[in-house]
């Protein structure tokens, strides 16, 4: 098995990751709604400009790592564009969503919303929206170990985005070829394509995505053993989620610097990192992955002949596992406080 665990870490933050997909309530709020017929030109003007203004909301709580707030905003966007019969900003809406759940970790909500998305985008003809939708559906099955059908979705993609001159959509796809590269271990592969999405994104000049790919650099140098230069991506990563304020983006960086630093044997430096990234989550209600960085803290401690302080980080971890039903975590905590204190815990 390749060895792309690094990525798969903080599963609930991020976007270079492939977890095991996880159960999830139906989001039964995307049926679509009756369209009334006596909306009003003016009132139907209005509600439009209500809709935009709701979306770019949402696009900005997703930006800073608002996850729960995006998605409720992209709701009321999306009731207000089905009441409209506004099928191209329902299509783009149900996008939105899609990812922000596939962010949040919530694969099975992701594909249903994007599933929807799919048959309206087809339906209408909107090819870019269709290019987005497919690159979406590619990111929950990458999360699956679905490799292949991730694969062929991703270069789906890429020829509808040529076609179409898009050349956002362009370096998305190429950003997530790259990523299904990494999670397959072929890592020159993937530095290539990354390296393509890099030089498109920088020329479209979205700071976002820019930081997304330059993260996922630094992930597959992490993984080649190469941890100078994992840095030096990674650092040029953080400075611009810095700049845009992206939050749980920071979260993620400061972890993997922090895992980086332990690599280099550096560990004091690794704890200041981990210490900073405990912060960025906690902020924006990430509990799992703050449990997680708890066990790598508690790694750090022991290592450093700090048994109190790393049996304290232990069963913080432990308890904020067994409260938000990580089972990854809870066995690494409880396998961890056994073997300081000779006994089993929380069994």
């Amino acid at each position: 098995m390749y060895c792309h665990h690094h990525f798969r870490y903080l599963a609930a933050i991020a976007i270079a990751i492939s977890p095991v997909l996880t159960g999830g309530e139906r989001s039964s709020a995307i049926a679509f709604a009756p369209i009334p017929g006596d909306v009003s030109p003016i009132a139907a003007t209005d509600r439009k400009t209500e809709a935009n203004q709701l979306s770019q909301k949402g696009a900005e709580q997703y930006r800073k790592g608002e996850f729960q707030n995006a998605v409720e905003t992209y709701q009321q966007v999306l009731a207000i564009r089905q009441q409209l019969g506004d099928k191209k900003g329902v299509g783009a809406t149900l996008n939105s969503i899609g990812e922000v759940y596939t962010d949040m970790g919530e694969y099975d909500k992701a594909m249903e919303v994007l599933q929807q998305a799919l048959v309206i985008n087809r339906e209408i003809g909107d090819r870019r929206n269709i290019g987005h939708t497919l690159n979406l559906i590619g990111v929950v099955n990458r999360a699956g170990d679905k490799l292949s059908v991730a694969m062929q979705l991703h270069q789906q993609a890429l020829q509808l985005a040529k076609a179409e001159g898009d050349r956002a959509g362009e370096g998305e796809s190429l950003h997530n070829i790259a990523a299904v590269y990494g999670d397959q271990g072929q890592y020159p592969k993937a530095l290539e394509f990354y390296q393509q999405a890099r030089t498109i994104r920088t020329e479209v000049g979205d700071r976002r995505d820019l930081g997304r790919t330059l993260n996922n650099m630094g992930g597959i140098y992490y993984n080649m053993g190469q941890y100078s230069r994992a840095l030096e991506f990674y650092q040029q990563a953080l400075a611009i989620r810095r700049e845009i304020g992206d939050r749980a983006g920071v979260g993620r960086l400061l972890n993997n610097m922090g895992l980086t630093y332990r690599k280099l044997g550096k560990d004091s430096q690794a704890l200041i990192y981990f210490q900073q990234a405990i912060v960025m989550l906690e902020a924006i209600g990430d509990q799992t992955s703050v449990g997680r960085l708890l066990n790598n803290m508690g790694a750090i401690y022991e290592s450093l002949g700090q048994s109190p302080k790393a049996l304290e980080s232990y069963q913080r971890a432990l308890q904020i596992a067994q409260d938000t039903g990580d089972k990854v975590g809870e066995s690494t905590a409880l396998d961890r406080i056994e073997r300081l204190t000779g006994q089993k815990s929380g069994q």
